[in-house]
């Protein structure tokens, strides 16, 4: 490519040449260099967003740079392999509306660009909408989630985002790996468009069921938080101490109005009370 950036976006392909194998092997290093590590487009290992390697990132919303925006040679209904790989060099993120400092992690939806058809025939570069995504997005709390690709859920547009939709016309020999490769987030319902991820809004791990070869969502999750401190117990209340019942005062003892006999509480003498005694014998 003549007097540009390899293989950068404003590179002019209406004027290319066949570079020497040095001049391929030079820009190449510098490509590289400047890109970096491979592996820094695809954090935590998420497939969803594996497009990224080795790809110049294009912004979308956050400066309105796009595919299109990418090549710089008109639309042609002729094939040229050329500008499809320049084109299919980049990627979009975000293609959502984000806030600022948004931080191009694919949570604003990110996308690769694929040189195809427009409706006319000609060939374009624009974002390939069926490889849109929202990245892994999980949560550290479950693993599974930060691995497997997002499925939109609740804010998926007519519903058509959860589980089901993983093995919709897949025809493979693998359907339990192509179901368990994904997973559903959000899950709950009236979740705002700002989310962004990581199962605050309940998560749910694919599930492939080999009875029906069906593939549904398993237990809901969100992400685990710290249980809060027990309130210390209240120490229970000691029990009043029952009043002493006073003791009953006894009885004064009638008064005698007579001269008593003792008669020592025996009753077969009892008749003596009160009387004079004779002395017999």
């Amino acid at each position: 490519c003549r007097a540009c950036e390899f293989p950068g976006p404003k590179c002019t392909l209406a004027r290319r040449t066949v570079p020497s194998v040095t001049m391929l092997v030079l820009a190449s290093a510098a490509y590289f260099a400047a890109v970096g590590q491979l592996i820094l487009n695809a954090p935590g290992g998420c497939p969803a967003t594996a497009f990224r390697d080795g790809k110049t990132h294009v912004t979308g919303t956050h400066d309105n740079m796009w595919c299109g925006g990418t090549a710089e040679y008109p639309a042609s209904p002729e094939f040229n392999e050329e500008h499809k790989i320049q084109c299919e060099s980049h990627y979009v993120d975000p293609v959502l509306p984000v806030p600022s400092g948004y931080a191009f992690d694919c949570t604003g939806e990110c996308a690769p660009c694929v040189y195809t058809t427009n409706d006319d025939g000609n060939y374009i570069c624009k974002i390939d909408n069926a490889l849109k995504t929202t990245g892994c997005a999980g949560t550290p709390s479950h693993p599974a989630t930060t691995t497997r690709t997002r499925l939109m859920g609740s804010l998926g547009a007519g519903g058509n985002s959860y589980c089901w939709t993983a093995l919709d016309g897949y025809d493979g020999d693998t359907p339990k790996d192509k179901c368990e490769s994904y997973f559903v987030d959000p899950v709950d319902p009236d979740i705002p468009d700002t989310y962004t991820g990581g199962c605050s809004g309940g998560c749910s791990l694919c599930i492939y069921n080999t009875a029906d070869g069906t593939c549904t969502a398993g237990p809901k999750l969100y992400p685990d938080t710290p249980e809060p401190s027990p309130l210390p117990s209240p120490s229970p209340s000691p029990s009043p101490s029952p009043s002493p019942s006073p003791s009953p005062s006894p009885s004064p003892s009638p008064t005698s109005t007579t001269a008593p006999v003792a008669s020592h509480g025996c009753p077969a003498t009892a008749f003596r009370d009160g009387k004079t005694h004779v002395t017999g014998t």
